[in-house]
């Protein structure tokens, strides 16, 4: 048995369909002619396989697929044909200025996603690189409209060129950019332009000015993603967890303000609050279900951050462990998703989008991951934050016993310092040489966004989400 590999270049087929010569190959300028007949003797199953291959080939061509067509050593007769595999996988349709992302395997970190066209060829440079996908934030309209071929190229690197579609647009009203291991229920992380603010005084509600400035929601959808999944606190990318996280974002400008529509209430002076009950409704309404969502805010008077903790279905599934020897649990299914409240205009060079996600992945009832830059506790059962009886008693050794593991306390509060009137102690970090990502990383000697978390937190959290992740 022999095989042709490559594009259906040419074809030429009877009036009826009863028969077709195939021109085969990877360029116009290199085929093999092959070709289907309808033979009297066929049987009618024969006679069927032979119309569908003819139909694939068909289709083939006009989606640029490539196809294997097997025949005789010493035959052009084609007896069966499969459609050829792609190594990367595009997510969605092209659109001009919309998101777009490629899935693949074994990328490198210098790939550049390359669209060829008839009569040109459009290099673009990914906003985000990971060994099995590629982010753009907005796709370039220099990218011709109609049929391209799209690949990734990097240096003594390629991957297949898959035939694509390019459109002008509109833009998507919700849009996958990678979508997680293969599962009934895909851990989640949506991203949604928020359509309301309700005011601080409640019962009130007034447009966000997000839904008039997508290419600002646009790079604030970059900027998580790249406080998430590229700078030097590993969290979510340990042992590649990422390739099994969901990531979606939704932006729908036709909503108006009103309170179905609001997910975000003002808190004076300047706080942006999530309103987590509306949440899970206003993802049903497209049809999608999160464990974790970014409400992206446009004001510019209530602009910081602020996050909720996710609530877990307690009459579901989950994974048991222990904190000082008391049973808790990682539930697997929120009853209420973990939220962040992020503005637009969030000050790129911090951590804050990883920060407030470390908040609100976490549970309200079975250990919170709390704020460490200022003393009080949250009022529930802090994972990250205890307290001494009286400001002057030295700080225990030990921390906390998690799953078994001792975890000694931080003495010196990462280089900060401890203000002399504080009771509260931390656990110790991983990097003591700057402050935890937790407390107030903006003072960082150099750069905010090389801060890490505690040694606790992050084992605590990294279990969390596998319990969650691997549900």
């Amino acid at each position: 048995m022999a095989s042709t590999k490559g594009l259906v270049q040419r074809l030429t087929l009877s009036e009826e369909l009863s028969s077709g010569c195939f021109f085969i190959g990877p360029s116009p300028y290199s085929t093999e002619l092959l070709f289907i007949m309808m033979k009297p003797s066929d049987s009618v199953l024969l006679r069927r396989q032979k119309e569908s291959m003819i139909n694939l080939l068909i289709k083939a061509q006009r989606a640029d697929y490539n196809v294997t067509a097997y025949h005789d050593q010493n035959s052009a007769e084609v007896d069966w044909v499969a459609l050829g595999d792609f190594d990367i996988s595009p997510i969605g349709l092209a659109i001009h200025n919309d998101f777009y992302s490629i899935s693949g395997y074994g990328i490198p970190d210098n790939v550049e996603i390359v669209f060829d066209s008839t009569n040109l060829t459009i290099t673009v440079q990914p906003d985000i690189v990971r060994p099995h996908w590629v982010f753009v934030a907005e796709l370039p309209n220099a990218i011709p409209v109609g049929r391209n071929m799209v690949s990734l190229q990097a240096p003594g690197w390629s991957s297949d060129a898959v035939p694509i579609d390019v459109h002008a647009g509109p833009p998507a009203t919700v849009r996958v950019l990678y979508s997680g291991s293969p599962r009934t229920n895909p851990y989640t992380v949506a991203f949604v332009a928020n359509p309301a603010i309700e005011s601080a005084a409640g019962g009130t509600f007034s447009a966000d000015p997000v839904l008039t400035q997508r290419t600002d929601f646009h790079d604030a959808v970059n900027y998580c993603l790249r406080t998430m999944l590229t700078e030097t606190e590993d969290l979510l990318r340990q042992n590649n967890l990422d390739t099994h996280i969901r990531f979606v974002t939704i932006f729908d400008s036709t909503l108006t303000a009103n309170n179905n529509n609001s997910l975000a209430q003002e808190l004076n002076p300047n706080l942006m609050l999530t309103r987590r009950d509306r949440l899970r409704p206003f993802l049903a309404r497209y049809f999608e279900v999160a464990d974790m969502v970014m409400v992206l805010h446009g004001s510019t008077t209530h602009d910081r951050a602020t996050a909720w903790y996710t609530t877990d279905n307690a009459n579901m599934p989950g994974t048991a462990y222990t904190y000082d020897g008391v049973n808790r649990l990682h539930g697997h299914i929120p009853e209420i998703p973990g939220s962040a409240a992020i503005p637009i205009s969030v000050d790129q060079t911090g951590h804050t989008a990883l920060h407030e996600f470390c908040h609100g992945a976490s549970d309200f009832n079975n250990g919170r991951i709390w704020d460490l830059y200022h003393d009080g506790p949250s009022g529930g059962f802090d994972v990250n934050k205890k307290f001494r009886a009286n400001n002057t008693d030295p700080i225990p050794n030990n921390f906390a016993n998690y799953n078994g593991t001792n975890y000694n306390s931080d003495q010196n509060r990462n280089g900060i310092g401890y203000p002399i009137a504080w009771e509260s102690y931390h656990p110790a970090l991983i990097d003591p040489t700057r402050p935890n990502l937790m407390d107030n990383y903006w003072q960082a000697f150099d750069t905010p966004l090389r801060c890490r978390l505690d040694q606790l937190t992050y084992d605590l959290l990294s279990d969390r989400l596998r319990a969650k992740i691997f549900r």
